[in-house]
């Protein structure tokens, strides 16, 4: 069982083309193809269906995609440790949530880039949901999110920290004239939430239905500053990270409501796949994001060693 054989397959899942795989690998069709017929009779299933334009695994072909993922790390692993070439470079892939891109991950990223300048960066900005599918199909080598604990045999957590979230309204809105309130205190406030596979929004909407509450959803909005911005503008009210909105509490132009029955576990967490070669491009990275999250968030807050 030839390793590029594999690596053909791999890709053929990753792109679902047969035609996009051999472009990719610099390969003819016609041996791409080939590829895999070897790869099915020497194993003696089928690997792939294909219906129509969609090429999907089968039952075998999953458990076979967990396997020939291992051993390609595993072939990697094994460069590694007999190469002399340490110095990071090839292609970093990163998965980030909307609100950490906007307000903290581009300044660790810069450094990273000023220090390893052979190294490519691709940073994909998508939901909790999203990022989750993304890391788990290996379509990232990390991806930093905000949301509820990622619990899953699959996945580990280089590094979290608890992360504080703040309910908004407008200055104009009577309902901050309010001292304390609770969830039923909100319960005919129009909601501007993120839109569906954020985590927190998920988080918000059980607080109110812990309560027998229907929450009154007026707006789901994509973008972190839009949700701001609405919010601002009277239109409903918003659950954000605080980090994301410490400018405009202080500048009044957003108030943080005291809701003193309504706690939320969100935390900042980085995620890769356990069965994840570490490159050197990823070793660095880690360093370099460890670095700056002791100088701008804590000193306590560790990272897995890998």
């Amino acid at each position: 069982m030839e390793l590029r054989n594999l690596e053909t397959f791999c890709m053929i899942y990753k792109l679902k083309s047969f035609t996009k795989a051999a472009k990719e690998l610099g390969y003819a069709q016609s041996t791409v193809t080939t590829q895999i017929k070897i790869l099915e009779r020497e194993l003696g299933v089928q690997l792939f269906e294909r219906i129509g334009r969609n090429i999907e695994l089968t039952s075998k072909g999953k458990i076979f995609l967990e396997y020939a993922t291992q051993i390609l790390e595993l072939s990697n692993k094994t460069i590694e440790a007999v190469s002399e070439k340490v110095e990071p470079d090839g292609v970093l892939t990163i998965g980030v949530a909307e609100s950490l891109c906007t307000m903290m991950f581009h300044e660790p990223l810069k450094k990273y880039h000023e220090k390893y300048q052979n190294v490519d960066i691709i940073i994909k900005v998508a939901t909790y949901r999203d990022l989750l599918d993304m890391i788990k199909n290996n379509r990232a080598d990390f991806v930093l999110m905000i949301g509820e604990k990622v619990n899953d045999f699959d996945l580990e957590c280089i590094m979290h920290y608890d992360e504080e979230m703040v309910i908004l309204a407008s200055p104009k809105n009577p309902i901050t004239d309010k001292k304390k309130l609770k969830i039923k205190d909100l319960e005919n406030q129009p909601l501007i939430l993120t839109e569906q596979g954020c985590s927190y929004r998920a988080a918000f909407k059980r607080r109110f239905k812990e309560e027998g509450i229907e929450p009154h959803i007026s707006l789901e909005v994509g973008g972190l500053e839009a949700i701001k911005k609405l919010t601002m503008g009277n239109l409903g009210i918003t659950l954000l990270p605080l980090m994301s909105v410490r400018e405009e509490i202080d500048s009044k132009k957003l108030i943080s409501l005291n809701i003193i029955d309504c706690e939320f576990k969100i935390v900042t967490q980085l995620i890769y796949h356990r069965n994840k070669w570490f490159t050197p491009a990823m070793k660095a990275f880690i360093d370099e994001f460890e670095i700056w999250i002791n100088e701008n968030i804590s000193k306590d807050i560790e990272f897995k060693k890998y």
